[in-house]
């Protein structure tokens, strides 16, 4: 729907009070319709306040954009950091200890916290 398609409430608004007026046979000068005119006032105020704080909706469509071609770009470079280490052998495996000399360095360390203990009350 477009601007021009768009219907104009304030005028159906306007129409509704003056209908009810006349039906309810209420002058120009009653506090109710004060009590309208005043809540006029305060919605377009308020309105305004919304419009002025919420973006635009091409700006929220603007921004996803912006953060699916982010999305896209950080999948592209992770995918080429994996492809990479991936083709490359790590250096660390070439060091690795083995299960006998991890038992053999438990042992000992605990031997030596035992003698420790014996040494330091």
């Amino acid at each position: 729907m477009t601007e021009t398609d768009q219907r104009d409430f304030d005028e159906e608004f306007m129409q509704s009070i003056v209908a009810w007026r006349e039906r309810h046979r209420l002058r120009e000068d009653e506090a109710v319709l004060l009590l309208v005119e005043l809540f006029r006032i305060h919605q377009s105020h308020w309105d305004e306040i919304r419009r002025r704080e919420l973006p635009s909706f091409e700006e929220f469509r603007a921004d996803i954009a912006k953060l699916t071609e982010a999305a896209r770009t950080f999948q592209q470079q992770i995918t080429a950091v994996l492809e990479v280490l991936q083709t490359h052998s790590p250096a660390h495996r070439a060091a690795r200890i083995t299960r006998a000399a991890a038992i053999f360095a438990a042992l000992a360390s605990l031997l030596a916290g035992y003698l420790i203990g014996k040494v330091w009350p």
